[in-house]
């Protein structure tokens, strides 16, 4: 399975347990319910991260198959250490295949995603000087 076939069943998976969708263990690639369980216990700070980003919106607003590629994206910056344009560009990728019906989705959740870089790599340097003052 290539790395975007592994993000768009992460994707789909995500927006399953969104719709509150029934799935057997068996059928899902192993990494992947592994990422997807660890995200899910991460919850609160991917969409804390992705609320802060979003001007003049909330995540709720937005639909479920963006909320699951803006959320898997934030989770791979942050937990996985996914380079940041890596992840990006491939959400927007995923977002040019499954979301973007009239051509703005992806510049919206560019911007998005932009901005959750920013703040996720703000938090990475505060990290890393705390680290350094010793």
């Amino acid at each position: 399975m290539s790395r975007r076939e592994y993000r768009i069943n992460a994707m789909k998976f995500l927006y399953l347990l969104e719709m509150g969708g029934d799935y057997d263990k068996a059928d899902i690639n192993p990494e992947v319910y592994k990422n997807i369980s660890d995200l899910i216990e991460h919850t609160d700070e991917v969409e804390n991260i992705l609320n802060k980003s979003l001007s003049g919106w909330t995540l709720n607003h937005l639909n479920l198959v963006d909320q699951a590629i803006l959320k898997y994206a934030v989770y791979e910056m942050k937990y996985l250490k996914t380079p940041y344009q890596v992840a990006i560009n491939e959400a927007l990728e995923i977002t040019k295949e499954y979301s973007d019906i009239d051509g703005k989705q992806v510049s919206f959740n560019n911007s998005v995603l932009d901005k959750a870089k920013e703040l996720i790599n703000g938090w990475r340097i505060k990290i890393f000087n705390c680290h350094n003052l010793n």
